[in-house]
């Protein structure tokens, strides 16, 4: 063979690998992201969850560790459902992901058409967690769970309880179960509403996250009679939990960072990766804190593992009587 034909050779080796490396799959290898990343926030600005997706998002942008920058996009409607579509329906490439809070993946689906499958998804962490409490008014006659109970009992379905969403309305439920109780239900939009029908003494009793309680609570001009967790929270150690009141009471709402199914390994790894250093960063943590927020940091198949048991837990709460 002649030195021209070798080199020619050559040369087109060196061609195929140029086009392969060209053509290969968007998001995978070095090449991600080639673009900034749209970060799906279901809920309007200036809710809990996105003050809570800016947090972290202004983190990882400042660490600079992902390439490209996050920008949050705000796509409220249908209870979170709207903005879940545009994520996991979005193309798997890395370039659309989503915080979203637990509701439009574990309990909508059970109680409407959804269109999206909330097993199709690829979850990259927890981030924070909020534990769902009982709320009254400062004055109220109710000093601790056993309080509200025995007033429950004495006449049933009188009581009022504001509740709403689905991370509300199913503990509240639950808790009837728990204590055979029957209280007379008022539907709120979320915690800002219950809290005003709470100070406006409209409702006797409020379910609501730790995270939109925090500013009465530390006025004095709300308490809490109990808190849906396993172990005492730290953000309010002071307050009991159901289980030490002798409820078995476990509830608590929990924001995600996700993906649509079938994200390239490479890229899922970078940005479960950038999502866990943020998560644990100390300026995060303060942030979360300011919220009334519990930090998570749980990776990706441990929150899966986590969504799957308590939508399963809600399908059978939720299930019509037999």
């Amino acid at each position: 063979m002649s030195a021209r034909s070798v080199r020619r050779g050559v040369a087109l080796v060196a061609i195929i690998a140029l086009l392969a490396t060209a053509c290969g799959r968007p998001g995978q290898g070095g090449g991600y992201p080639a673009r900034d990343v749209q970060v799906v926030v279901p809920y309007p600005a200036g809710s809990a969850i996105d003050a809570t997706a800016r947090a972290l998002v202004d983190v990882i942008n400042k660490q600079g560790e992902l390439g490209k920058r996050l920008q949050v996009v705000n796509k409220e409607g249908g209870a979170g459902s709207v903005g879940t579509t545009a994520v996991l329906t979005a193309k798997p490439d890395g370039h659309t992901i989503g915080i979203l809070p637990d509701g439009p993946l574990t309990l909508i689906p059970h109680t409407e058409e959804v269109s999206y499958d909330p097993g199709k998804v690829t979850v990259l962490s927890e981030v924070t967690t909020s534990p769902v409490l009982f709320a009254v008014p400062g004055d109220s006659p109710y000093q601790d769970v056993a309080d509200l109970v025995a007033a429950a009992k004495a006449d049933p379905g009188t009581i009022t309880m504001g509740d709403g969403p689905l991370n509300y309305a199913i503990p509240a439920q639950k808790f009837e179960q728990l204590t055979d109780t029957r209280f007379k239900h008022i539907k709120f939009d979320g915690d800002q509403a219950t809290t005003t029908a709470l100070l406006g003494g409209n409702v006797d009793v409020g379910v609501m996250q730790l995270a939109g309680a925090t500013a009465q609570l530390k006025s004095g001009k709300l308490r809490v009679l109990g808190i849906a967790s396993t172990d005492p929270v730290d953000l309010a150690p002071d307050v009991p939990t159901f289980g030490a009141q002798d409820v078995d009471l476990d509830w608590a709402a929990y924001n995600v960072v996700v993906a649509p199914a079938g994200l390239p390994s490479d890229v899922e790894k970078k940005l479960a990766d950038v999502f866990d250093a943020a998560v644990h960063s100390v300026e995060f943590t303060d942030a979360a804190r300011e919220l009334g927020l519990v930090v998570s940091g749980l990776d990706g198949a441990s929150a899966r593992n986590r969504l799957t048991d308590k939508s399963g837990e809600a399908e059978k709460l939720l299930a019509p009587p037999k």
